[in-house]
């Protein structure tokens, strides 16, 4: 009974559609090796309006480039050898009218060799990069870690046991 109280009021789940639609902003890859290319797309700039590409926490200029006749912009910027590993973001900018777009990426310490392939280091493919690394794919979400599991069924263990303690007291004081 104390198990199903949270879902009452719980709300049905809807279908999503696969792949998920794409953003004004997308990139050919999100983890990459100092060194690589990464292609872009941002959508909803003006009319030929010139575009900055910079990466940041230190902001870098990689680029300036021009959108299109129906305000998107394309290029190939190359992440440099000198950034330090970790997480960055990616960062489109226009002014006048203002628009910014960005994308969160990852930046591997290039151990493993480049091979420019947007970042998957080592030639490996199996979504790996060594110990604590892996390569994000875009569209899909991380759902957690397999801890959950193990502390969800921890806690079904104790509620089960503490319900069978429960029983097991109420029959002796009834004997």
């Amino acid at each position: 009974m104390l198990v199903a109280a949270p879902l009452v009021g719980a709300q049905a789940a809807h279908a999503q559609p696969y792949p998920p639609p794409t953003g004004p902003l997308t990139l050919s890859a999100t983890t990459v090796n100092p060194g690589d290319g990464v292609s872009f797309t941002g959508t909803g700039f003006a009319s030929q309006q010139n575009v900055t590409a910079q990466l940041l926490s230190t902001p870098i200029t990689l680029g300036q480039f021009q959108a299109d006749g129906s305000g998107t912009v394309q290029g190939t910027v190359t992440i440099p050898m000198s950034i330090r590993a970790g997480a960055h973001v990616f960062k489109l900018t226009a002014r006048h009218p203002s628009r910014t777009l960005s994308v969160r990426i990852r930046v591997l310490d290039g151990v493993g060799g480049h091979n420019g392939h947007g970042g998957h280091g080592g030639g490996r493919h199996d979504g790996h990069n060594g110990p604590g690394r892996s390569d994000h794919r875009p569209g899909l979400a991380e759902t957690g870690s397999e801890k959950a599991l193990a502390v969800s069924g921890i806690a079904a263990g104790l509620v089960v046991a503490g319900g069978g303690t429960m029983l097991a007291v109420r029959r002796r004081r009834s004997s």
